[in-house]
């Protein structure tokens, strides 16, 4: 282990060891305490500038410490052989070319019997690289300390325990924290409360595991105030790979959170729009073919939510009339020297449902730095019913000429009707007003007819001719009725009538009274609700409407009489809204032109003949019709026939109660009758 082998050491130890601490760089010596012997390897030589055959002695090794470290170490090592403990001191050598080096010694005392010291053993090391290196070290970490101290940010540096050995200036100055308040781990207590925990745990578990630490909390300003700051730190390491702790910043993020929470309220504004426009987004990868599409979008072509979707999904979906023109607009839009907007609106078949929809699509291509188109994105929204609508408004314009004209002819068809009406208004208030005086004229000579009639004044002849004047009285009498009827004058005894019991019942007198030629169809519906009507002048108009209807079919033909239960929902002429019995009475005859049938309900209109007719019988069912809150409607065709329609309101009153006619009511439905002779 020295210069010369120790005669204590027989076996060799000695070399073994000399070895051993050659190859860990480490000089050994021997001091003998009293003589002051010291005994140098050629390691320790070497350290302290000695040559390999130079004679040693104590005060030459201590002469090589420097003057400052000098007291330090002398000191020291007599205390050491006093007490007889081991002795571990650092200090500065002086080489004799005046360089100095750094030194460390470690040795322990070898005790005679008696118990005082009487050799120390020990060693050197050179250890002048780790001191360069830890001024080094703190020259560096001065200098990142100045540097921190003037950064425009907070930065702090922790050790491998985590504890925080430094802030900057701008820490303090940004926190209002008393100078050195904010290091071991007083920096938490500028942590808002809420994120506190979140933040310690954050970086405990990242200094544990020795991994660069990310975070996010908010800081309190000098002034009280919160602001959200984002803390970040690498890991530091040194050459050998051995933990050195952290370097630090904290940078205020407050205006980008506010940016990002007014950027996520309008995204969820816009995702609203998008969903109350139904809206649906698409996005296709035009370099792999892979497709994004909500469910919205597959809805679109008929596809379930679930169901993965690819480009040819697209394609294929789209009606075969489209396909071209829909194809050449996305070439267009995903080409990079047109790089044109992807506006279409096409016919999809749904792959599912088979359903035919409408689609208006629009879009735009991504474009990377070569001019290669990256994606295709743009939206689709359902306009299957606003093609619908539209559909329904080009036929509108296309008939609207049609249309137009045929309202004019019905704002014509009122006008000729309310003058028709005027004009049926002021003819009942004269006939009528003509009627009445009539009636009071023909009253005094029916009387005075009558008397001389019974008293039997004059001879036979004048009893004749009494006879005759009376029957023309009657005549004139039931003239006056139809011109009271007509007028809307007559007295009436409305009471709930069955309409079918009624037609049924007078279907015998209009056969007998038709003749053999006219074949005579009753069709009743069944359930019939009451009619309010008088009932003998129901019989009396339905049976002039027979007649009439006879002589318009001199050949013969058919008399076809029909009562069923119509309602009027809208206006209808003269008819209110309200629940009807529609009376019709319809023949086979030679019709009426239009100019017979403008005029075929005026009183004493006929186109019978002189003396074959008085032109009443329309007119007095027209009037009663209109009396009782009905209507009279007439339709005629020449050659084909007329139809005459009476509308009379249903009675609310119950059939049989108080005195009401309860006819007789055949429910066959339909029932046709030969005609009798």
């Amino acid at each position: 282990m020295l210069a010369s082998q120790s005669a204590d050491d027989p076996n060799g130890n000695d070399a073994w060891r000399t070895s051993a601490l050659t190859m860990a760089k480490l000089g050994a010596f021997e001091w003998e305490v009293e003589s002051g012997i010291v005994r140098l390897d050629l390691r320790s030589r070497e350290i302290f500038g000695f040559l390999a055959d130079e004679d040693v002695t104590n005060e030459a090794v201590f002469g090589r410490i420097h003057e400052e470290d000098l007291p330090s170490v002398h000191s020291a090592s007599m205390a050491a052989v006093t007490a007889g403990k081991p002795i571990n001191v650092d200090y500065r050598i002086v080489l004799p070319d005046g360089a100095v080096r750094h030194v460390g010694s470690r040795c322990e005392p070898v005790l005679a019997p008696e118990g005082r010291t009487r050799l120390m053993l020990g060693v050197f090391v050179d250890i002048t690289d780790q001191k360069d290196a830890e001024v080094a070290l703190r020259e560096s970490e001065k200098r990142f300390r100045t540097m921190a101290d003037r950064a425009p940010v907070m930065m702090w540096v922790t050790d491998p325990t985590g504890f925080c050995n430094h802030l900057n200036a701008r820490w303090y100055e940004y926190t209002g924290q008393a100078p050195g308040a904010g290091e071991g781990y007083g920096w938490l207590d500028a942590v808002h409360p809420e994120d506190r925990a979140a933040a310690e745990v954050a970086f405990v578990l990242a200094n544990r595991k020795q991994r660069d630490y990310r975070t996010e909390f908010r800081l309190r300003a000098a002034d009280g105030a919160y602001r959200w700051m984002i803390d970040t730190a690498a890991a530091r390491f040194d050459e050998a790979g051995q933990y050195l702790g952290y370097v630090g910043s904290l940078i205020d993020i407050d205006d980008r959170r506010e940016h990002e929470a007014k950027l996520a309220l309008k995204e969820e504004q816009l995702r609203l729009a998008i969903d109350i426009g139904e809206i649906g987004e698409w996005d296709v990868d035009h370099l792999t073919g892979g497709m994004f599409w909500p469910p919205r979008v597959k809805a679109m072509f008929g596809i379930s939510p679930d169901v993965p979707v690819t480009l040819d999904d697209y394609h294929n979906g789209v009606h075969p009339d489209d396909q071209i023109a829909t194809r050449e607009a996305y070439e267009a839009a995903s080409n990079p020297d047109s790089r044109a907007f992807y506006d279409v609106e096409y016919r999809t078949v749904g792959k599912e449902d088979g359903i035919i929809r409408w689609v208006a699509a629009k879009g735009r291509g991504l474009f990377n730095a070569d001019g290669d188109c990256t994606r295709v994105i743009g939206t689709a929204i359902d306009i299957t019913e606003r093609k619908r609508v539209e559909e329904q408004l080009r036929e509108l314009n296309e008939t609207l000429e049609t249309r137009v004209a045929e309202r004019t002819a019905k704002l014509q068809e009122a006008e000729d009707a309310l003058r028709q009406s005027q004009k049926m208004e002021v003819m009942g208030s004269l006939t009528g007003g003509v009627a009445h005086d009539f009636n009071n004229l023909l009253t005094p000579i029916v009387g005075a007819l009558d008397l001389l009639q019974r008293k039997g004044v004059g001879g036979e002849r004048e009893q004749r001719l009494i006879a005759g004047a009376i029957h023309s009285a009657d005549r004139a009498k039931t003239l006056v009725q139809r011109l009271l009827a007509f007028a809307r004058r007559q007295p009436l005894q409305p009471v709930a009538v069955d309409i079918a019991g009624l037609v049924e019942g007078m279907a015998e007198l209009l056969a007998s009274t038709t003749g053999p030629q006219v074949h005579v169809v009753v069709d009743v519906a069944k359930d019939l609700p009451p009619a309010n009507a008088d009932p003998n002048q129901l019989e009396m108009a339905l049976l002039n409407l027979g007649v009439n209807a006879r002589d318009a079919m001199p050949d013969g033909g058919t008399l076809r009489i029909s009562a069923t239960r119509d309602s009027v929902r809208a206006p209808r002429g003269t008819l209110k809204l309200g629940h009807y019995v529609r009376l019709l009475v319809a023949d086979t005859g030679f019709g009426m032109d239009e100019a017979t049938l403008a005029r075929a309900a005026e009183p004493f209109f006929s186109t019978k003949g002189v003396g074959k007719g008085t032109g009443l019988g329309l007119s007095m069912a027209h009037g009663l019709a209109a009396q009782l809150g009905g209507a009279l409607t007439i339709q005629s065709r020449q050659g084909v026939g007329t139809n005459i329609e009476l509308w009379l309101p249903i009675s609310a009153a119950v059939l049989g109660n108080g005195g009401t006619p309860n006819f007789f009511r055949t429910r066959s439905g339909v029932r046709s009758r030969a005609p009798c002779r």
